[in-house]
């Protein structure tokens, strides 16, 4: 097959992007160095007892976009799933994001929302006092601004350094935006989803439909330096990290890692993901995938569960990178990189979670790949109209 685009990282990312230029009898060789497709939202069924277990981590399809839901359900049939996340503190579970039960269980009272309202404000004020915040100028001093100390102590501080693996005291203020707080009994974690479920098939079938056409080749356990001589002339859409692709030759972006730990257990979770808001307990998350398969009794009555625990990591060439460290510093490498990448590789358009320097969710990132694909067919009937 003679191609006209390679895309590197067969993600929801680039999968949408071939899906799109497919369908318009472009020729597409996409490419991933993991032996399997869907990238971090890759899923497999365990056959004995049903559980489809997300290799990196839980993931739930959450979006506001009619857009996105229409596309992606062109591939899959969800079911009606609702994410809740309840977070452990000190022996006890709290409704997450904070909401009035969480606030009430916390203070041991039983407060009405306007009642909650008027006493969570007196604590923010008073703690800001107590610590002379006049403008914050850390995590730390954002996060008692917007809720207080007792509720950020309990439930954003600890999680909060296990995650980024440093003081909140040593983080920006300006990366914490808000906290969200409802004065009601709404536990949903995705309280503005237009739209949410698990795909019934699981993620990885969503990208193998997406990719089921004549036009498109699919090669896995291959990197971008194995076909590189293959693909000269043509676009490249790549996904993978700028700093890898140009050999780190400034240096290497920071991100933040993940590891995990599972087994097999007759134990039960209760839930689908539960939180770990204390220092002393090392992991973040708790995962127990089967209760992510409403729609299959058979599975959520099993006497056996797959318990994933959660562990944030440093990162270092070579690990899997999940967060991008975003600040000063990392941007204005991130730039540096995209410059030296017009000079080198002008072929090459990045895109995905990696290639963008950005934490995404799966809607964001189909949306930006829904929006490349559309670009660039636009540019190429412009360029047609012009040479006609």
């Amino acid at each position: 097959m003679n191609y006209d685009y390679l895309i590197v990282g067969a993600g929801f990312f680039g999968a949408t992007v071939a899906e799109r230029l497919a369908a318009t009898g472009k020729k597409i060789l996409i490419i991933d160095r993991r032996p399997h497709l869907a990238g971090n939202a890759y899923s497999y069924t365990d056959q004995e007892t049903g559980i489809e277990i997300h290799q990196y981590g839980s993931h739930i399809f959450h979006t506001e976009s009619d857009e996105v839901w229409n596309y992606i359900t062109r591939f899959t049939k969800f079911n009606d799933y609702v994410h809740t996340v309840p977070t452990h503190h000190e022996g006890k579970l709290y409704p997450m994001p904070i909401n009035l039960d969480t606030i009430n269980l916390l203070y041991g009272k039983n407060f009405t929302a306007e009642e909650a309202k008027v006493f969570i404000a007196e604590e923010i004020k008073k703690d800001i006092e107590k610590y002379q915040i006049e403008e914050p100028k850390n995590f730390e001093e954002k996060g008692i601004t917007l809720i207080g100390e007792k509720l950020y102590q309990a439930f954003i501080k600890n999680y909060t350094e296990k995650q980024w693996g440093t003081s909140a005291k040593n983080l920006s203020a300006e990366i914490l935006k808000r906290i969200p707080v409802r004065f009601d009994h709404d536990n949903r974690y995705f309280a503005s989803a237009k739209h949410q479920g698990i795909p019934k098939a699981g993620y990885t079938k969503i990208v193998e439909n997406m990719l089921n056409s004549n036009n498109i080749e699919v090669r896995l356990n291959t990197s971008f330096k194995d076909v590189e001589s293959e693909i000269e002339g043509i676009k490249v859409i790549y996904t993978g990290p700028v700093d890898e692709l140009l050999n780190y030759e400034l240096g290497v972006l920071p991100y933040r890692s993940l590891r995990f730990e599972a087994e097999w257990t007759n134990d039960d979770l209760g839930h689908a993901v539960i939180n770990e808001a204390d220092k002393d307990i090392s992991y973040t998350r708790t995962h127990d995938y089967k209760y992510y398969q409403i729609h299959q009794p058979k599975v959520l009555t099993s006497k056996k569960s797959y318990l994933c625990k959660e562990y944030p990591a440093d990162y270092e060439v070579g690990k899997e990178a999940y967060y991008p460290v975003n600040n000063a510093d990392s941007e204005a490498l991130y730039q540096k990189y995209l410059n030296l990448l017009q000079e080198r590789y002008p072929n090459i358009i990045l895109g995905g979670r990696l290639g963008a320097y950005r934490y995404w969710d799966m809607d964001v990132a189909i949306k930006n790949a829904l929006d490349l694909a559309s670009s660039i067919l636009k540019k190429q009937i412009n360029s047609l109209q012009l040479n006609s």
